[in-house]
């Protein structure tokens, strides 16, 4: 078990059972991972606050700050789930130190790309969820290779938390402004795709810029972008792209608005592959 399926499992239980059986089961498995990130330690933090474990999450939190040397966006210490540590001088501590570092980062994030030069004719430009960066998605993707795709990595410049980045639903496109840089139109075949939030901004692209491709793969899609509004339009920009849409049966925040994007596609006689796996929540079906 990895550390991605170790708090999606906790975040199923969270659900189902409440915050003390997450917390135990993360402690249960997490000795299983070669390493802990900053994800990891919020959980840890804010699971043990809400079970009254004070003590135990002013440690979590001390841990991932002074001692490992991470940081979060400043809203992550807004968290109700916070409450019962808020006042408490490690958390106020660890709070500040956090903020200097997340304040000295925005001054040199920047997007970033994994490409270097042209190594086939089919390009496949893959972008990251929220709270995720361009090395968290490599292992899905590699079956375009095989298709014969040169597979790059997108990350945003929008910082989430240490070494972890994220969309902004509303925010500037940034997806454009990489693919001038590339040699996009010198590809016979671009494909752009994406995880949960990462198929909003590639969404957002082609409706609101010049960039064309000819294929979309969207997993587990977070795109509220998707409206009356925009969705008529959005069906024009994409009359010539392959669609292909993944999304678990259990990811109830996504797939409502994976559907609508599907059905209106297909009634447009658009190029749309929809797949639903059963049994899956917000996450690869791999």
């Amino acid at each position: 078990m990895n550390e991605e399926q170790l708090l999606d499992k906790a975040l199923d239980i969270f659900g189902n059972s409440g915050a003390s059986e997450a917390y135990g089961h993360i402690l249960a498995h997490m000795g299983s991972l070669d390493e802990y990130s900053s994800q990891l330690y919020n959980f840890l933090y804010c699971l043990s606050a809400v079970t009254g474990a004070k003590d135990e999450s002013l440690a979590w939190l001390k841990e991932a700050i002074i001692d490992k040397g991470y940081w979060y966006r400043p809203e992550v210490f807004e968290d109700d789930d916070l409450d019962s540590i808020r006042d408490e001088a490690i958390f106020l501590e660890c709070k500040r130190i956090s903020d200097e570092r997340y304040h000295e980062a925005l001054k040199i994030t920047r997007t970033l790309c994994t490409w270097k030069c042209v190594e086939s004719t089919k390009l496949a430009l893959v972008l990251h969820g929220n709270q995720q960066n361009m090395g968290s998605d490599g292992g899905h993707w590699r079956f375009l290779e095989n298709e014969g795709y040169q597979v790059e990595y997108m990350q945003s410049r929008i910082i989430d938390s240490y070494g972890l980045f994220r969309w902004e639903d509303d925010g500037e496109i940034q997806l454009d402004g990489l693919i001038e840089k590339l040699p996009w139109e010198g590809y016979n075949v671009r494909a752009l795709c994406g995880f949960s939030a990462g198929c909003n901004e590639i969404l957002k692209t082609l409706l609101d810029t010049g960039i064309n491709c000819e294929r979309i793969i969207l997993h587990s899609p977070w795109i509220p972008m998707i409206d009356e509004d925009s969705i008529d339009r959005l069906i024009i920009a994409l009359k010539n792209v392959k669609i292909e849409i993944i999304c678990g049966e259990n990811d109830d925040d996504c797939l409502p608005h994976a559907k609508k994007l599907a059905e209106r596609a297909v009634e447009a006689g658009l190029d749309c592959k929809f797949e639903i796996i059963a049994e899956l929540g917000h996450r690869y079906n791999t």
